[in-house]
């Protein structure tokens, strides 16, 4: 069981980034702490929200956050978190980093929030069906099944998602951080109205 907080009660600043772990693609963590409750991902619910579009191709999905301007706010402010966390520590998480400035670590960085949006990635494994992601919708739990409408532009999903840290890009050859960057996570849940 996965334990996840509505959008409407995280508070940002119970929210922890430890510096990369040293593997073949490092990615700094996120955790949450709350007095003596301690996550060690943050697992966030967001309301429902209308499907602006949805790219097969990529995965892309971007949410709107029209309307729900408490919730665009605390999300800019996690994103502000992330980057503000990274341009502080990023030398020292990354030892063979150049200083970058704070405007270059945000012109690499793909946002999780921008234009009013949230965007997440949502791939398709195969024609119809996605990895483990659990739905339910039409008064029925699926896991793998999606109806083809699912993300019509316009139609309301609510998510749940796992935002397990932040992801540094590296050169494929050089494995130098190209200084790129993204919020890495996954969906959990989809529930389609």
């Amino acid at each position: 069981m996965e334990w996840t907080i509505p959008i409407q009660n995280l508070d940002i600043s119970k929210v922890k980034i430890t510096g990369p772990n040293r593997v073949q693609k490092p990615m700094a963590a996120l955790s949450y702490t709350d007095n003596d409750l301690q996550f060690s991902s943050l697992s966030i619910l967001l309301p429902s929200l209308a499907v602006k579009s949805y790219d097969t191709e990529t995965g892309r999905l971007s949410l709107s956050l029209n309307g729900y301007q408490s919730i665009l706010n605390k999300l800019n402010a996690l994103q502000t978190l992330i980057l503000n966390t990274t341009h502080s520590n990023h030398r020292s998480w990354i030892s063979s980093e150049r200083d970058r400035s704070y405007e270059d670590l945000v012109s690499g960085f793909q946002p999780l929030v921008s234009h009013g949006c949230i965007h997440l990635y949502c791939p398709q494994s195969t024609i119809g069906s996605f990895n483990e992601i659990q739905v339910y919708s039409g008064g029925a739990w699926s896991c793998g099944a999606i109806s083809p409408g699912l993300f019509a532009a316009g139609k309301q999903v609510r998510v749940a998602i796992r935002i397990q840290g932040i992801s540094f890009h590296q050169h494929h050859i050089s494995r130098v951080w190209t200084g790129k960057s993204r919020v890495q996570h996954r969906i959990l849940t989809i529930f389609s109205e």
